[in-house]
């Protein structure tokens, strides 16, 4: 068995994703975090890491299918600013489209150690995406986790529901295609038996193209994506302000 078919590469693309929501929709009901868990329900989750372009496809999908999701922003990204203006407005648009805006934290920027650390720069990072979008947060998700990570169970931290809490991991089930494979069994598989009361499914952007990719070419083709973003970006900005845009052999 080669990689394709070992690691279900067929399976994370854009259209594949809205055939699974058209299936899950048959048989669940897809709720938020702080909802009421009503039978047969999908608390559906993006952690944004990579694209901000394709979680915004991804959140139009949804809301053609009238699903709500909740969408975890980082603050501290390497592969987007969440503070600059692309940026602003896409997160601004999934917001208009009637999704939820979570905290992506990330531990490992602030080298937490302990709850009190913890509590104390949740506290910071979610005052300024609230400031910055205008909105209250109520639920974030960790970033990136680790032994101790996973050993902060308390339902709440700086007054938002936690996601990895005890008693999502004990109550929910869990399915997420981290590094761009199934986590914890074939999500359309899991979807087609409807095998669980309550499940929250976690999702990455980037993890999901248009074409058939294995996951390392999925991030690249991401970075190679940005990449041909900020150079339009540049030339386009030298044309606005009349800035001469000087090459080997050219002046544009």
């Amino acid at each position: 068995m080669n990689n394709k078919e070992k690691y279900l590469f067929n399976d994370f693309t854009i259209s594949k994703y809205k055939e699974m929501l058209m299936l899950a929709l048959k048989k669940s009901t897809f709720i938020g975090f702080n909802d009421h868990l009503a039978k047969k329900s999908i608390i559906l989750r993006h952690d944004i890491e990579f694209s901000l372009p394709i979680a915004y496809e991804m959140a139009k999908i949804e809301n053609e299918l009238g699903i709500n999701s909740t969408y975890f922003l980082q603050l501290h990204c390497e592969f987007y600013n969440t503070l600059d203006k692309d940026s602003y407005n896409i997160v601004s648009n999934i917001l208009k489209l009637g999704h939820n805006l979570g905290l992506h934290f990330d531990a490992h920027f602030w080298d937490v150690t302990n709850e009190e650390q913890l509590e104390k720069y949740l506290c910071f990072d979610k005052q300024i995406l609230e400031a910055y979008f205008n909105i209250k947060l109520d639920v974030f998700s960790f970033h990136n986790t680790n032994k101790f990570i996973l050993s902060c169970e308390k339902d709440k931290y700086c007054n938002m529901t936690n996601v990895y809490s005890k008693y999502f991991k004990e109550k929910i089930g869990y399915c997420s295609d981290s590094t761009g494979y199934w986590r914890f069994e074939n999500l359309h598989e899991r979807l087609k038996d409807a095998k669980d009361d309550h499940l929250q499914v976690l999702i990455h952007d980037g993890m999901w193209q248009d074409e058939i990719l294995p996951p390392r070419r999925r991030i690249y083709k991401v970075i190679d994506d940005r990449s041909k973003y900020l150079k339009n970006f540049y030339d386009e900005t030298l044309r606005k302000f009349g800035a001469k845009n000087i090459d080997w052999d050219e002046v544009l």
